[in-house]
């Protein structure tokens, strides 16, 4: 019996096509009949560099030894990447990210693996886990600060159930604000009666910039920061998320996530390409549509081109609208190259 109880508390690893997710047999959580949560041992901090692209080094809050060898300069911005419902840290928005700022390089790459507590069926149990994990990623970064890195250059990025946990962290947080959130197509199922205590707002950092793909389903639909993008209006289907598009690339299990994925994927290219995702600020999508929006830009002199994504203006606010290809890349701006 014991050696039963056991295994319905492990954390399987599954693949959907060649992409890695978590499955468990019962929830974990702090409620009757769930597995416990041992936070040191279920929410794992892997730093990555040039030097360990694939092997990631684990840190421990308060294992100094831990922290020396991930290699982390306190001089550089600390890019910290919070994965989604049944990802773990090594799921493809996961690595992508990571990759695109290796490529670009110039800053520390931490990638928050939250994986037993998010895992497959477990989506109710998963998001009043969000609240446990951001709890103990608010620690992780004050023992950064207490280290020598300072709060002004963390950068934290949630995707979906990630960006509910980066708002609940910044809620958290005890010495002061995080300069910069952003959030990939947070959650929306279970968060959209919350108030702003309950999902990602603009009060929990300095700047909250949000992207949005598939909102009303899987992400929220209505503004969440101080500045949202709204790439092909911010619903679904975006381009390439239709079923002959995948049929033709053979992807056709992706059909589900594709819109919501596409958070991350233009964030990542953003990384990459940083002006390749133009925007303007419209009252709503129609607007952009229907070319209203580009009759005032051309008749106002303050307004200006933004861009989605890495290279972001902290002082705007607002709505933005863009068009992307549907294929990568997706961007429709010439590429840049650091």
């Amino acid at each position: 019996m014991v050696a039963v109880g056991m295994m319905a508390c492990m954390t399987f690893t599954l693949f959907w096509g060649k992409n890695p997710f978590s499955a468990t047999m019962k929830p974990r959580g702090r409620c009757e009949g769930c597995c416990p949560i041992n936070e040191k041992e279920d929410i794992a901090f892997f730093s990555y560099s040039r030097n360990n692209p694939n092997q990631p080094r684990r840190i421990y809050i308060g294992d100094d030894n831990s922290l020396y060898r991930a290699n982390l300069k306190r001089n550089l911005t600390t890019v910290i990447y919070v994965h989604g419902f049944t990802e773990q840290g090594n799921s493809k928005g996961a690595v992508t990210i990571k990759k695109a700022y290796l490529h670009r390089g110039g800053v520390n790459i931490v990638i928050v693996d939250w994986s037993p507590m998010c895992a497959f069926p477990w989506y109710s149990h998963a998001v009043i886990n969000t609240r446990v994990a951001a709890r103990y990623l608010a620690k992780f970064i004050e023992y950064l600060v207490y280290k020598g890195y300072h709060l002004s250059k963390i950068h934290l990025i949630g995707f979906s159930l990630g960006a509910e946990i980066a708002g609940f962290t910044g809620k958290n947080l005890k010495i002061g604000k995080l300069p910069r959130i952003t959030g990939l197509d947070p959650a929306f199922p279970l968060y959209m009666w919350t108030g702003n205590m309950g999902h990602l707002t603009p009060t929990d950092a300095e700047f909250v910039d949000v992207i949005h793909t598939d909102g009303g389903v899987f992400g929220f639909p209505v503004s969440l920061g101080h500045a949202d993008f709204f790439p092909n209006g911010g619903f679904p289907l975006q381009p390439g998320c239709n079923v002959r598009e995948l049929l033709r690339k053979n992807l056709i299990a992706r059909f589900v996530a594709c819109s919501h994925d596409r958070a991350w994927e233009y964030f990542a290219e953003s990384v990459i390409n940083p002006i390749g995702f133009p925007s303007l600020r419209c009252v709503n999508y129609e607007s952009f549509t229907n070319g209203t929006c580009f009759k005032a830009f051309a008749r106002s002199k303050d307004h200006k081109v933004q861009y989605m994504g890495l290279a972001v203006n902290k002082q705007i606010k607002g709505q933005f609208y863009l068009a992307t290809k549907p294929r990568a890349p997706f961007a429709y701006n010439k590429i840049y190259k650091p």
